[in-house]
């Protein structure tokens, strides 16, 4: 009996960790936008003849993988205060999620436009072709379609990771069974249903990355 109101109760709660879930999905969403774009952006930094740009992204990508997410949140958010800047919780979690994971996926671009042969590069400069012109049109094409698999991967860390904007205070799915749980006292279904959101949301992703790998034919995807 005791079992089965737990669950009624969390049944009951169902529209508010609806709520939370949209608020992870809108946050991992505009994560995952934001440190594809940084993460590419800072791949040619890396790659660039450029000293203080190349550096400047050695340090980066350094920092920023070398550095717990959870730590970087707390900086982000309440460390920044002793600066007299205070971030508003979204924003505190978007920045970091950004940050943290814009230096992976900068790892992921860099090695495929590095996989690619020299010897295109080379055919399409005799062409008259620029060098961005290049990039843009035989390079990054390529590299991008290399690198869905590791790539997917890391927007569904993203998607994860998302739980630990639950520190500073974001209304998110896992902040939302925190506050729930503690103020009914039920825990393990509260817990469970946070586990299933959580699956049912990273196998989406995986369904969609599927159906990329076959419409792109990459090798070793799906189908």
């Amino acid at each position: 009996m005791l079992v089965s109101r737990e669950w009624g109760i969390v049944i009951d709660s169902l529209p508010v960790l609806g709520q939370g879930a949209l608020v992870t999905i809108y946050l991992s969403l505009a994560a995952m936008v934001g440190a594809v774009l940084l993460g590419l952006l800072v791949a040619l930094m890396r790659i660039s003849k450029v000293k203080i740009f190349e550096q400047t992204a050695r340090v980066y990508v350094s920092f920023f993988r070398g550095t717990p997410l959870l730590v970087q949140l707390l900086i982000l958010y309440f460390g920044l205060t002793s600066f007299h800047i205070v971030l508003d919780p979204f924003a505190a979690a978007l920045i970091g999620l950004i940050l943290h994971f814009g230096a992976y996926i900068s790892e992921i671009f860099r090695a495929t436009i590095l996989s690619i042969s020299r010897g295109q590069w080379e055919a399409a400069l005799s062409l008259g072709m620029t060098n961005s012109q290049v990039l843009g049109r035989i390079v990054l094409p390529q590299a991008t379609r290399i690198s869905i698999p590791p790539l997917w991967n890391c927007l569904i860390d993203i998607l994860k990771s998302s739980s630990l904007s639950s520190v500073v205070t974001v209304p998110e799915l896992t902040r939302q069974v925190e506050e729930q749980s503690a103020a009914q006292f039920v825990f393990m279904p509260y817990f469970i249903t946070l586990a299933v959101f959580y699956w049912v949301m990273v196998a989406a992703m995986g369904w969609v990355q599927e159906w990329l790998e076959r419409k792109l034919e990459i090798p070793g995807g799906s189908g």
